[in-house]
């Protein structure tokens, strides 16, 4: 999870929807193309900018992790779930984790 975790904030701050592309699990890939990826980090990028960090989990299994998020203005929520081959089938960067409405979203949903 540790190791998804930096990846992916490398990626997300180089904006680089290839590479996330390639860290998504197949059902997820089918989903979300690379053009629909770097819409996708655009809105992300619009709530967050840069991400200075993240927190190491802090609650969470092998599977899946809640973090905190620090970037340029604020922190963050982000939920990251993986599949048995440690691919992304689900992650989200919010300012409201219950909310049913995100701006920031790869899922299955």
């Amino acid at each position: 999870m540790s190791n998804i975790s930096q990846e992916l904030l490398r990626i997300y701050n180089a904006e680089d929807a290839l590479a996330l592309h390639g860290l998504l699990a197949p059902s997820l890939q089918a989903k979300y193309p690379v053009e629909r990826l770097r819409t996708v980090l655009t809105h992300c990028r619009v709530l967050t900018h840069d991400i200075f960090r993240l927190s190491t989990p802090s609650w969470g299994a092998r599977s899946f992790g809640f973090f905190a998020v620090y970037t340029e203005t604020s922190i963050f929520e982000m939920v990251l779930e993986l599949d048995e081959s440690e691919k992304i089938v689900h992650w989200v960067i919010t300012d409201n984790v219950t909310s049913s409405s995100q701006q920031c979203t790869v899922d299955n949903l």
